[in-house]
């Protein structure tokens, strides 16, 4: 039987959407059935349209509720979580070390037992330079879903903490990918193509050690 992946993520950047759409071209190559669960945000305490202004108001709306752990209203097809899955690729976005808002809302809703239980699943983090705690979270609360712990892979920004974090600013506060901020010359944003063929591999990987598929 054909082999069904279910790409469950949120995206804010689109950084993790680019990554998860890497990986649904290859795993569709490696003749497996992919269906995406995108989340979205709905929340009314939320207002993320970019470019953020006025910035730093408005970027404390998120990050406080994001840094007490609290969940949040979401919207994703429910109809999606009906069908059964080989295997389900978790993508989580680093919002100040932790899973973003969205993902976490999702694992703790019933809907997340409903698609998780006795399936296996894999946790793919991006971020600027830490990771850690997004991919711990992300695992505990997938496996106290149900699911069972299958691999993992993270696509981090060029540029360490510092150097990344002026890239991010500058994106959030102008909506643009630019070459300068604040008179500092600075990465590009999000995740570089390196890291779009890294997530190609993973992808490739899971095909061939979770779904059985060997690439030629």
């Amino acid at each position: 039987m054909t082999p069904r992946v279910l790409l469950l993520y949120y995206s804010y950047t689109n950084q993790t959407r680019r990554v998860a759409d890497a990986m649904a071209e290859v795993f569709v190559a490696e003749g497996c059935e992919v269906t995406r669960l995108e989340l979205t945000l709905s929340d009314q305490r939320f207002s993320l349209e970019l470019p953020l202004q006025p910035f730093w108001r408005r970027i404390l709306k998120f990050v406080v509720p994001q840094l007490l752990g609290q969940t949040a209203e979401i919207k994703f097809d429910e109809q999606l979580l009906d069908a059964e899955y080989d295997l389900v690729c978790i993508g989580s976005p680093t919002w100040w070390f932790y899973p973003a808002v969205p993902i976490t809302s999702f694992l703790k809703l019933p809907a997340a037992s409903k698609v998780l239980r006795g399936s296996r699943f894999a946790v793919f983090t991006v971020c600027r330079a830490f990771w850690w705690v997004n991919y711990r979270t992300v695992r505990r609360l997938a496996t106290r879903a149900g699911g069972s712990f299958a691999d993992s892979a993270t696509f981090a920004f060029h540029g360490n903490q510092v150097q990344s974090m002026l890239s991010f600013l500058n994106y959030l506060q102008s909506g643009e990918n630019r070459e300068r901020f604040m008179g500092c010359r600075i990465y590009a944003f999000g995740v570089p193509d390196e890291g779009i063929e890294k997530a190609k591999s993973f992808a490739r990987t899971l095909a061939s050690s979770q779904l059985g598929h060997n690439s030629n």
